[in-house]
């Protein structure tokens, strides 16, 4: 009988690995070379979530970019691991970046360092199985903010030698997507957690605010957003939406309800979950 419980936990425990092993993660991996003036070993570093498994040819691919108010956050977190976790169970080659935060820069030094991750993946995702001509952005909250911005700002990506690169912009939750107006109310909290990245200037608040920066393109957006979260973020993806859709680009919006603004980072962190399924099914149209 002994015999019988021990095998049938020996199974247990090799099914278990086995069934783990549909994706490699290759950790840490540095997109800007170290004698770069402002390298920051932790900063400027990836992590590429691989499927195992390529069905006749390579796999899309997923940028996403962690959340944090421009002041913290990194991909090594729990939860940002699993978002990495759960698009490479779906068949997706994901890509978790890090980037330079308040007070080591400004908005545009965040924006900047993201392009240049995004040239390191354009540059070397072959390798790991992903297609460099089929490749998706992605964020939640302030690292929505920056994807929608390098994106919708071609300059960045201009600087890294792209021209509008990108298949499609997912954006979860996206704060900040019109810092022009949400500054503009003044608000002594908002002047001083925001003012010192996107400065005292409105000139500055409005080259930052990926909403000013929309033209039509061949870009497909897909916008996501929390039935309980912030009043100024679902006014800011309706006016995204709306804008995208008087240039008639191709743009999806949903919203999840009741879900409040860092709950909302759940969405993709479960690889069987409907909503992250919606997001796959975007990608692979």
């Amino acid at each position: 009988m002994k015999t019988i419980i021990y095998l049938l936990i020996f199974f247990s425990i090799s099914f278990t690995a086995w069934a783990k092993k549909t994706y490699t993660v290759t950790k840490d991996i540095p997109y800007i070379d170290s004698s770069m003036v402002g390298y920051d070993k932790a900063s400027h570093s990836l992590d590429v979530y691989a499927p195992h498994k390529v069905t006749g040819k390579k796999n899309k691919v997923l940028i996403f970019i962690h959340g944090g108010a421009w002041k913290g956050g990194s991909k090594d977190s729990p939860r940002h691991r699993s978002v990495g976790k759960s698009f490479a169970q779906n068949g997706i080659v994901t890509v978790l970046i890090n980037y330079r935060v308040w007070p080591e820069t400004k908005y545009y030094g965040m924006a900047e360092d993201c392009a240049k991750a995004f040239a390191w993946v354009e540059k070397n995702i072959e390798q790991y199985g992903g297609d460099k001509n089929e490749i998706y952005i992605s964020g939640h909250s302030a690292g929505a903010h920056l994807a929608a911005l390098i994106t919708t700002d071609s300059s960045y990506l201009l600087r890294e030698g792209f021209n509008n690169p990108m298949k499609g912009c997912i954006l979860n939750d996206p704060f900040g997507l019109n810092m022009l107006d949400y500054l503009g109310y003044g608000t002594p909290v908002d002047a001083l957690l925001f003012n010192i990245i996107f400065t005292d200037f409105p000139s500055e608040w409005k080259k930052g605010s990926p909403y000013y920066h929309i033209e039509n393109d061949k870009v497909r957006y897909y916008v996501l957003y929390g039935g309980g979260t912030m009043p100024s973020i679902k006014e800011d993806c309706k006016q995204f939406y709306d804008r995208n859709r008087y240039l008639n680009n191709s743009i999806e919006m949903r919203v999840v309800p009741f879900r409040s603004h860092i709950p909302m980072l759940g969405v993709f962190c479960r690889k069987n979950a409907k909503n992250l399924k919606r997001v796959v099914r975007f990608i692979e149209q």
